[in-house]
């Protein structure tokens, strides 16, 4: 008989945020691996997100899903907040409580964001003894809030330091993207050291970019640069580097394209590129959709693109969700990276050629490799050091990243838990 994972993830297909991704790639494996999983969401009317219902087709069928109400976002924008975790509270955990009674799962699974679902983790385990694990694919405490932050943003700062601290105590497992920020956890929290912590990365299912129903874009352009996906506040000084650096490329004919940078959902979203598209004299070469696009899209823009960029923030803890996707693309990109990052030792592993690394050390930071950059675009586009498809199933050093390598790694200290509480 399989045992039976709860996972409890509000943004779930069509969701196409990350966390979406993560939670679909777990169930289309994780019943070759001796598990029922069960997951518990909301429908898109509660969700601010962009719809993909093709990420409702790649998640399979092997799994149950219970759908529950929120407080709708009209209501509660009004009064300024619009946290999917906030929400759903009222209506998730009760769910939770009377399907765990009923069918007695092995472990429930959190993962975060939206973080505010961790602060019923601990009641629903005090209720019904059942283990549950945190995957942080975001760290909720921000290091960085400092006292000049806006009130409100200080205030959900301690509300979050408070109930993370609670929810890291009261778990079993710790998983997350990377291990810089399980670091930062046992470093805010130095009695959770001697827990269970596991970094996992983000895996991909290399045949979502072999589909048919992928297409190459048409485009008039001779070069095509492209990055898909939220351009945030810790990888400004990076990013200005490589604008800096294409600014100053004279190759005829290229365009810088930017999609989804914004964070914010909708029409809330807005251009974050305007000022640097001035100051690096990058008008009519740079162009920017700030709204989020759909996972098909995503792809779509992806194989449609000559070249790529994957660029880090000034944290190594940078996990960087989309890096496993470009190289399952066989896409040629350039990457400016964190040099302790997950993704930049991953590329250096396999001996990535438009790679550029630094630190946030003085002599090593983004600036102090402005001509490093320079050189490696100039490179990419004269094409001196090809990069071919990676065999994920073939190298030994990326297996473990497919979507079911990543789904093994997550499975295996369930099993060895359910082993010891025998």
């Amino acid at each position: 008989m399989n045992k039976k994972i709860f996972i409890i993830a509000p943004h779930f297909p069509p969701s196409s945020l990350p966390p979406a991704q993560r939670v679909r790639l777990i169930v289309k494996h994780v019943h070759k691996l001796g598990y029922s999983p069960t997951v518990f969401t909301t429908t898109s009317g509660y969700r601010e997100e962009l719809d993909d219902p093709w990420l409702v087709q790649l998640a399979g069928t092997d799994y149950k899903k219970i759908e529950v109400k929120a407080i709708s976002q009209r209501l509660t924008r009004k009064i300024g907040f619009g946290d999917l975790g906030l929400r759903l509270i009222p209506f998730m955990m009760p769910s939770i409580l009377k399907h765990a009674r009923k069918e007695r799962p092995n472990f429930i699974l959190y993962p975060v964001p939206p973080w505010y679902m961790l602060v019923i983790a601990p009641i629903i385990k005090f209720f019904n003894r059942i283990p549950y694990g945190i995957d942080f694919i975001d760290p909720w405490v921000d290091v960085g809030v400092n006292k000049n932050a806006a009130l409100k943003r200080r205030i959900s700062q301690k509300i979050a330091f408070v109930f993370e601290r609670w929810a890291v105590k009261h778990a079993s497992i710790i998983y997350s993207v990377s291990e810089g920020i399980n670091k930062g956890i046992t470093d805010r929290y130095p009695e959770s050291i001697g827990k269970k912590f596991y970094a996992i990365a983000y895996g991909v299912e290399p045949d979502d970019f072999k589909t048919n129903e992928i297409v190459k874009n048409e485009k008039a352009d001779p070069f095509v640069i492209r990055y898909i996906g939220a351009v945030w506040d810790d990888a400004y000084p990076v990013l200005e580097i490589i604008l800096n650096a294409f600014g100053n490329i004279t190759a005829p004919g290229f365009r810088l394209e930017f999609y989804g940078t914004s964070y914010a959902p909708g029409n809330l979203a807005t251009p974050q590129l305007d000022e640097w598209k001035v100051k690096h004299n990058l008008e009519g070469k740079l162009t920017e959709l700030p709204q989020r696009v759909s996972y098909k899209a995503a792809v779509q823009l992806t194989m449609g693109a000559d070249f790529l960029l994957l660029f880090g923030g000034m944290q190594p803890y940078y996990a960087a969700s989309k890096l496993m996707g470009l190289l399952a693309s066989g896409k040629t990109f350039i990457a400016f990276l964190h040099r302790d990052s997950f993704p930049a030792k991953i590329l250096q592993k396999i001996n990535y050629p438009f790679l550029v690394l630094y630190s946030h050390i003085k002599g090593d930071l983004p600036v102090d490799h402005l001509q490093e950059v320079k050189s490696t675009i100039k490179d990419m586009f004269d094409n001196k050091k090809p990069f071919a498809r990676v065999d994920f199933a073939n190298d030994p050093i990326l297996a473990e990243h497919t979507a079911y390598g990543m789904t093994k790694q997550f499975i295996a200290p369930i099993n060895e838990l359910i082993l010891l509480s025998k």
